[in-house]
Parts: C-alpha cells; structure tokens; sequence
C-alpha cells in the first residue's frame, strides 16, 4: 500500500493521540514517523518471547506489554514516543492507563526490512541516553537476537542465535529459549532471500 505523504512539521502528544489507529505512527523529538505493517514471521516471533516473559512474570512486580507507547518527556515541547514490540517495566509508577512513561527496564525491537537501520542505532543510542537498562534486537530472518546492556555507563554486546538461551539481567533467574521464539525450518518462517529482505547487512 502507498504511504500517504506527511507534510513535515511538529506534532504534540494530543496531536499524535488524534492519529488513526492503522497505520501506526511513532512521534521522535516532535516528528511523526509512519511504521511498516508486522509480517506473519514478526508476529509470531514477538507472541513467543510474550509468552516466556509473561510465564515468568506472572504474580511478580515486574510486568510485560506488547505494542504499548514508550514516551520519553525529557524534551516536553518536541516528545518521543516509541511503540517497542515488547517492554519488561518494573516500576509501577511508570505504567500509565495509555502506556508506559520513561524507560522501561527491558525493550525488545523486532527487525523488519525498512526499520533495521533505525532500530541498530539510532533507538540504541537514544534507549541508552533515557536509561534503558537492556535492549534486546531481534533478527527473525537470521533468527539472531543481539542483547544490550548498559552497566555503570559502559555498553555490551551479546549475540545468540536459535541453540543459544539469554538469561535475562533485569530479571532474577529469567532465561528465555530461543529455539521455542525461532522457527525450526524455512518452511515455518518467511522464505523470501534473506539479501532482499536486510539489504543494509
């Protein structure tokens, strides 16, 4: 389908409020940014690491939510507002009625073709900046996922492909299994050429 074209100018949190609910648009430092339709593949992908982070929540302080808005106020007059594929939030204060406000303890991005780029960067920079504590990106195409963590203001990178289980460092004794998140074979998955599909790796 077409995206329709936005004349640039800055949007308020009332304003991005106001949007239709599909398509989904992101607000960055006051800007809306239209996001591309989930595939089968993403889908799946991000109901099955829900459905270990949930198992393991369950009766705790912690809490997961899928799709929910992520503001960043720090800028009032241009706000963020990311929508994350997956959020772990310890902080009940920070869980509002219309999503979460602040950093959540735990973001998961699930890559698509034309976000890869604005996920590997410039969300890591900018979740490091408003004190994200760990990033997860999800790769369901080379079934990867690469874990961030910030401790005491230094980044590390951790790589795990479908074989490789995460222990998650927010949550005490959480270990998600990639290979229930992965598919076992093509034909589960999405079977376009992963060149096409990923054309910055």
């Amino acid at each position: 389908m077409e995206a329709r074209a936005i004349p640039k100018r800055y949007y308020t949190i009332a304003e991005w409020e106001k949007l239709p609910e599909y398509p989904r648009y992101e607000l960055i430092d006051g800007e809306i940014s239209m996001m591309a339709p989930p595939t089968w593949n993403h889908q799946r992908v991000s109901g099955q690491l829900f459905i270990q982070f949930e198992l393991y929540l369950r009766g705790k302080r912690c809490k997961v939510a899928q799709d929910v808005g992520v503001r960043f106020l720090r800028n009032k007059r241009r706000p963020t507002i990311f929508i994350p594929d997956l959020v772990v939030v310890c902080d009940p204060k920070k869980i509002r009625p219309q999503g979460v406000v602040g950093a959540p303890d735990l973001i998961v991005e699930i890559l698509s073709p034309s976000t890869g780029d604005h996920d590997k960067v410039e969300k890591l920079d900018r979740y490091l900046q408003e004190g994200v504590r760990e990033y997860w990106i999800v790769d369901p195409m080379y079934q990867t996922v690469d874990v961030c963590q910030w401790v005491e203001g230094h980044q590390t990178l951790k790589s795990y492909d479908r074989n490789g289980k995460i222990k998650v460092s927010v949550l005490e004794d959480c270990v998600i299994d990639l290979a229930l998140v992965f598919p076992a074979s093509e034909e589960e998955g999405e079977t376009e050429d992963a060149d096409q599909q990923y054309p910055f790796r």
